[in-house]
């Protein structure tokens, strides 16, 4: 048995600044990574960017923006306390300390819009802003003396000792080893990996969501499953796996949607750059209007050595599967994205079991409501990232407590199993739902479970039906949970 006074769950920007702000509290800290590689996370997929601030910006006006686009359904603190201490933070922590090599303009930053933005504040590098921000946070996390990085274990329990959280049963090497800690915080990522169609890599099968659950750590909005409008749509390709996706910051540099016949369709004040739930939505409206199997995202207006200036990953990506954007519309189609509920998580990330942390995606902290504001993932995970590892790195004895270790390492799951869940969810709980088909989703998973209950399905199913189960029990429409057979909508949805 190991012992540390923390240990941390996932290595993307969420679990890397809990780590580090825990060391530097003086806390020895184990980091846990799921792959071999550690800067492998959901992080580094992030294409757009991540709020910072703009001249004619303010704590009040962004927090106002965070609140609108997740249709009036997002904790009022919640947002407040991001706005404020957001900024700064990126300031001293990416910008200043580890010179993450945001793109410049002039004598400062480039600030760029996205939807939903009232200002243009969101800085980037590039189109690969995740992946510098990662391997800047994981080079720092291997210089800390104080943090130990284990990659390629995979986290299968959470001990618990009556109420508390006393550490955490992995498997690292072939082997069951139990880590022992005062405190573990969960920094495991999303869940979008469950969906037939995703931009998440595949590791983001909801990991976290089922550690907690296991031991009744609260749950919120877990039917909250943002879809993102523009994943690259390849024609003839099989469904399942991670679809490219195509930032919306190219609809935020003028990158325009359009029909089949090259004609403007969303119907919102904000166009093509309106809320991400309203601009899945009118897709999915028109293709099913037009028979159209995508949309088309045009911003062929734009200079092409700009274009692949400013989009180098983008205009990679849509050149393997056949697509210059310089002279022709992408095409797209929405996908899963982004959990917008998780773990509950208050302002330090703690959550209802004692010793026990979230944050970043797996978190539900409230901030999102019912739809993210985009580029504020990787905000939001800085943040209650270092937050949660100053709180967790509090003086306190290490206890080995309830260390038992569970009866057996799930079996693999046939690759079958896997197209079925996540058929299941996309059919049943995807983009837009309803009663009858959420209760057959339902049926579904519990005829899988009885077959595969008892293999790594298990996690992947248990919150699988979380999410089924929540947006069954929610009657009315709120941002990215739009049912169709209700009349109830909420504002901004």
């Amino acid at each position: 048995m190991l012992a540390a006074d923390l240990v941390v769950v996932g290595g993307g920007i969420a679990g890397s600044a809990a780590a580090l702000a825990a060391a530097r509290k003086g806390a020895e800290v184990v980091l846990l990574t799921k792959l071999p590689d550690p800067e492998e996370a959901n992080t580094r997929y992030a294409q757009g960017g991540i709020i910072y601030t703009a001249p004619d910006d303010s704590p009040d006006l962004l927090a106002r923006d965070i609140l609108e686009a997740g249709a009036g359904m997002g904790d009022r603190e919640a947002a407040r306390m991001l706005a404020t201490e957001g900024p700064p933070l990126v300031r001293e922590i990416l910008i200043e300390e580890f010179a993450v090599p945001f793109d410049r303009h002039g004598d400062g930053l480039h600030l760029t819009r996205e939807g939903a933005h009232s200002v243009a504040r969101i800085i980037h590098h590039k189109d690969t802003t995740g992946a510098e921000i990662q391997c800047a946070l994981t080079r720092a996390v291997h210089e800390e003396e104080r943090v130990t990085v284990l990659p390629d274990a995979r986290a299968i329990d959470l001990a618990v000792s009556g109420n508390r959280c006393t550490g955490v049963h992995v498997m690292h090497e072939g082997e069951m080893k139990t880590l022992a800690a005062r405190g573990v915080v969960l920094a495991t990522g999303g869940l979008g990996g469950l969906y037939e169609h995703t931009t998440n890599p595949p590791g983001a099968t909801g990991d976290g969501v089922a550690l907690a659950l296991r031991v009744g750590a609260g749950i919120r909005d877990l039917h909250y499953v943002q879809f993102h409008p523009t994943a690259l749509y390849t024609p003839g390709e099989a469904p399942g796996g991670t679809q490219p996706l195509i930032s919306e910051a190219v609809r935020g540099e003028g990158g325009v949607l359009l029909d089949p016949d090259g004609r403007e369709f969303v119907d919102h004040p904000l166009g093509s750059l309106a809320p991400r739930d309203v601009v899945a939505r009118e897709i999915r409206t028109m293709m099913d209007r037009t028979g159209s199997p995508c949309a088309y995202l045009d911003i062929t207006h734009k200079p092409a050595a700009w274009l692949r200036e400013r989009f180098p990953a983008i205009y990679a990506s849509c050149l393997r599967a056949g697509v210059d954007m310089t002279t022709s519309p992408i095409p797209v189609v929405p996908a899963a994205h982004y959990s917008c509920g998780g773990v509950t998580a208050d302002a330090r990330g703690r959550t209802s079991l004692r010793g026990l942390w979230a944050a970043g995606e797996v978190a539900g902290t409230g901030l999102h409501g019912a739809n993210r504001l985009a580029s504020t993932s990787l905000l939001e995970c800085l943040v209650w990232g270092w937050r949660a590892g100053e709180d967790a790195a509090r003086p306190g004895p290490v206890t080995a407590g309830d260390v038992h270790g569970p009866e057996r390492v799930p079996e693999s799951a046939p690759d079958g199993a896997w197209r079925n869940l996540r058929r299941i969810m996309w059919e049943r709980s995807g983009l837009v739902r309803s009663g009858e088909g959420l209760a057959l989703g339902l049926e579904e998973l519990a005829s899988l479970e009885r077959r595969h209950g008892g293999s790594e399905l298990g996690g992947p199913l248990l919150v699988a039906r979380e999410i089924i189960r929540g947006a069954l029990g929610d009657t009315s429409s709120r941002g990215c949970h739009y049912r169709q057979d209700t009349e109830e909508r909420s504002v901004g949805a």
